[in-house]
């Protein structure tokens, strides 16, 4: 028997059935650390959580193969929403060994 109409269940981007999609949202990803920081004022639309610890990653290894030989281990990702709110803190040392 098909369902249709209101009652039917949305699939997510996962494939999982009873998930509804996230919607797409704005954040930024700064780069903070020893006295230093790299901030992103453009930001990316994203619509997962793991959508955006993924990009908090791929920022960590890309700042940190432009930037020879500096120490990283008092570096962060802090990721911000469209509001300012920090809505993840991701350490560099946790992306490093992608890096090497």
């Amino acid at each position: 028997m098909a369902v249709s109409g209101p009652a039917e269940i949305a699939v997510g981007e996962c494939g999982k059935v009873g998930k509804r999609p996230m919607p797409r949202r704005l954040y930024r990803f700064h780069c903070l650390g020893g006295g230093d920081a790299a901030l992103d004022l453009n930001g990316r639309w994203l619509s997962s959580s793991r959508e955006v610890r993924q990009q908090a990653d791929r920022v960590a290894i890309d700042l940190m193969a432009g930037g020879g030989s500096q120490d990283w281990t008092a570096w962060i990702v802090d990721v911000r929403d469209a509001a300012g709110r920090s809505v993840l803190m991701r350490a560099f040392t946790l992306v490093k060994v992608a890096c090497e």
